[in-house]
């Protein structure tokens, strides 16, 4: 039986992430990732435009050929962050054979995304991951952490060196960064999904989905309006289902990416 996560299984992780990383290392072993040259490469037409508030992202299939579209709608700028993303996202539908396959097949309708790892669908989460992958491959991510000591600023370093979000990042970090990490996502003050590197000291939120815990820097924001603007410490009894007073007063790091009633919070130890 495979790992479980919160997020997606240990087996879609190590598959997606050789996936992803063997074409942007194909395609680009050196420099920042071109997710629209791959598209060129690869025959898929695409095109960007405004096309109401339904989607970031199209994969289409029509007689065996595929076309991406990007929606300005809701991204904006043609090459913004969340552009770049939307598009790597949309190649990892094509990209992933189940996905691929489906719609070739026609059993699957065109996918109609929403991206930013908000959805808990699985196929957008594995494009999600895909597209942090690609866009941040694994041999030029470790070797800029490699003997860093981790503090937040990482994140936002690696989030301009690959041209990404820093929630983007934080989960990629989270996956193959060189320091355990915790990352929680929570919208409208209820935890929809969370995820731990592998070597994380806890596994077990506080009170698990059910309630964001009151005392942490994401709760306080959610109950009080309070929008932390740096990096706050915490201790581990406010986040996690601690076994022993030992542990209770552990201290960690909180820093939280906050967009309206979106919340992303980055735990550390330090």
């Amino acid at each position: 039986m495979p790992e479980k996560n919160d997020f997606l299984s240990r087996n879609d992780v190590v598959e997606i992430n050789e996936l992803a990383s063997s074409i942007s290392e194909y395609y680009f072993p050196y420099g920042q990732i071109d997710p629209i040259l791959i598209a060129e490469k690869n025959n898929i037409s695409y095109s960007f435009g405004n096309y109401s508030d339904s989607f970031d992202g199209l994969l289409e299939c029509e007689n065996g050929v595929f076309h991406i579209y990007i929606n300005l709608t809701r991204l904006k700028q043609a090459y913004s962050e969340r552009a770049r993303f939307t598009f790597a996202h949309e190649l990892g539908h094509f990209f992933i054979d189940d996905h691929r396959n489906a719609l070739l097949q026609g059993l699957s309708p065109s996918h109609c995304s929403e991206t930013g790892f908000k959805s808990r669908n699985r196929a957008e989460r594995q494009a999600d991951y895909f597209a942090s992958c690609l866009l941040m491959p694994e041999a030029g991510f470790k070797k800029y952490c490699d003997k860093k000591k981790f503090e937040y600023r990482i994140i936002e370093e690696l989030a301009k060196k690959y041209g990404v979000s820093k929630s983007a990042t934080a989960l990629r970090f989270c996956a193959i960064g060189n320091h355990p990490i915790m990352v929680v996502y929570s919208f409208k003050n209820k935890i929809k999904w969370y995820w731990t590197s592998h070597d994380f000291r806890f596994k077990w939120l506080k009170y698990g989905k059910d309630r964001l815990p009151e005392d942490t820097v994401a709760g306080e924001y959610f109950s009080m309006g309070r929008k932390a603007l740096n990096t706050e410490p915490i201790f581990a009894m406010d986040w996690f289902n601690v076994k022993n007073e030992n542990q209770a007063n552990l201290p960690f790091y909180e820093r939280c990416l906050i967009h309206g009633e979106h919340c992303l919070s980055i735990i550390w130890e330090d």
